[in-house]
């Protein structure tokens, strides 16, 4: 590397051991706004719901206070801006959170501070607030060391990358000005070079018998650790027919009466759909449940029993679409979400799909299964891959640095996870999560502690290596970039 970024790097620290009470105090402020993205609750200039416009809002208002220029794209996102935004390289953060769900330790929008582990948790903290504050503090270092930039550097702040990223859709469609090329601290180090496609969809099926609910799940991109069915049978013969189930699963059931139906619980483990082969996804439990305790008449029981068999596996096996390539593994697809209402079970999905995997082959190979099955398609959304070759002179940059800074040769690598580098123009996914770094081991119970879980944790050391690292980064672009 070059003397001076080397010599950045060094200045980068001396900063960061000066500010670190403000990473705190900066991401608690962003992390206690509840910011789920509600599309369902849009308002002029606030299209996904009041509490991300005032996310929005908030954030926009720290950039002012540390001197920088500002700009709202009706709603949809923001960006926090210093030089030339006609000719400017770009780092790119979403403020937007899934829901909580139950079972939290901690307060969920409390960004509580844990001094003895210098940690903070809360819903958001590591994805994606705490990486946006990173992204912040790189500009205001850049900016007190006077280093010299032929481009301008701008923070877009996104509002609903959680629910399908229409927020930089929006802003495609628009045509505003995007950066020569954007970081994303939305995935690990080093340089992620390869996403899954994805497909976001719905299907459903003729639900009606003694089935009087289900409800299981509220986004499609977490594996649900609730279902909830209540059924026209009594307790007495529910828990008869349960003794044919296996002493694992009935661990996982809780059966309790319902006025003069029954009610049944199925306890999973939640997780991210992207990898979801370390969840258990309740609606299969349930439906597991329901099937073998042969306890459903009429149109429920076909319904039930293929969800049941969707749910079996989490790689296409039961659909007959399993594919996998070198590059980024096999193709998952998770059932996440399941309501019963009108007469029809309605079930959301998730699929992220392999870079090689043929787009038509897969659409027409669900469809027909799902067909098969009784379920029809009531929407069908198809990202494609994202992908950048390893040899890029961006890619080769970033790397090196990465190894300067951890000492560390890992590879760029491929993911199942979506980020905006699906659809922000020439972004490249680089960070924030630390290989080899801290767990919640030992601070909080399993199946707390991730991303999208409950209690969801943010060391501050973490944050720290991605200022610096983005400090660095965005001067190696500059010269690197036309």
């Amino acid at each position: 590397m070059k003397e001076a970024y080397l010599e950045l790097l060094k200045k980068a620290d001396e900063w960061i051991d000066a500010h670190k009470d403000e990473f705190v105090s900066e991401i608690q402020g962003l992390a206690r706004i509840p910011s789920v993205s509600r599309a369902d609750l849009c308002e002029e200039n606030a299209p996904f719901g009041p509490d991300c416009r005032k996310m929005l809002d908030f954030a926009l208002e720290r950039g002012k206070a540390y001197g920088f220029d500002t700009q709202d794209f009706w709603g949809y996102a923001g960006a926090i801006s210093m030089g030339d935004t006609e000719n400017s390289l770009g780092v790119i953060a979403h403020m937007d959170v899934v829901p909580v769900g139950e079972g939290w330790i901690y307060p969920p929008y409390g960004a509580t501070y844990l001094p003895e582990h210098d940690a903070l948790i809360g819903r958001g903290v590591g994805d994606n607030k705490g990486p946006g504050v990173a992204g912040l503090f790189a500009m205001r270092m850049l900016r007190e060391f006077n280093w010299p930039l032929k481009h301008g550097i701008r923070l877009f702040l996104g509002m609903s990358e959680e629910t399908g990223m229409q927020d930089i859709e929006a802003l495609v469609e628009k045509g505003i000005t995007f950066p020569k090329t954007t970081l994303v601290p939305d995935g690990g180090y080093p340089v992620n070079y390869g996403q899954k496609g994805s497909i976001k969809g719905e299907i459903s099926a003729l639900c009606e018998g003694n089935l009087v609910s289900f409800d299981s799940g509220s986004v499609r991109n977490i594996v649900p650790d609730k279902a909830v069915c209540v059924v026209a049978v009594s307790e007495d013969e529910v828990r008869e027919a349960f003794k044919a189930l296996d002493d694992e699963l009935k661990e996982k059931l809780r059966v309790e009466k319902d006025g003069e139906n029954t009610r049944i619980t199925s306890v999973g483990l939640a997780g991210h759909a992207a990898g979801p082969d370390s969840s258990i996804n309740a609606i299969h439990l349930l439906t597991k449940a329901l099937t073998v305790s042969d306890i459903l008449s009429g149109s429920c029981k076909d319904a039930i029993k293929e969800l049941y068999e969707l749910t079996s596996d989490n790689h296409c096996q039961s659909e007959g679409a399993f594919f996998e390539d070198e590059m980024s593994g096999p193709i998952t697809l998770v059932y996440s979400v399941a309501h019963l209402a009108d007469g029809r079970l309605k079930v959301s999905l998730d699929c992220r799909y392999p870079i090689m995997c043929p787009q038509d082959w897969l659409r027409n190979t669900l469809i027909a299964d799902w067909a098969k099955r009784g379920y029809s398609v009531d929407d069908f959304g198809m990202t494609k891959p994202f992908y950048i070759p390893k040899d890029d002179p961006r890619v080769v940059a970033l790397q090196e640095l990465y190894k300067e800074v951890t000492g560390r040769d890992d590879e760029p690598y491929t993911m199942g996870g979506g980020t905006y580098s699906r659809v922000f123009p020439n972004a490249i996914t680089y960070g924030a999560g630390m290989r080899g770094g801290r767990t919640a081991s030992g601070i909080l119970p399993e199946g707390h502690g991730v991303g999208h879980g409950k209690d969801e944790i943010l060391f501050l050391e973490n944050i720290h290596y991605c200022a610096k690292m983005y400090a660095v980064a965005l001067a190696m672009l500059d010269d690197i970039v036309d």
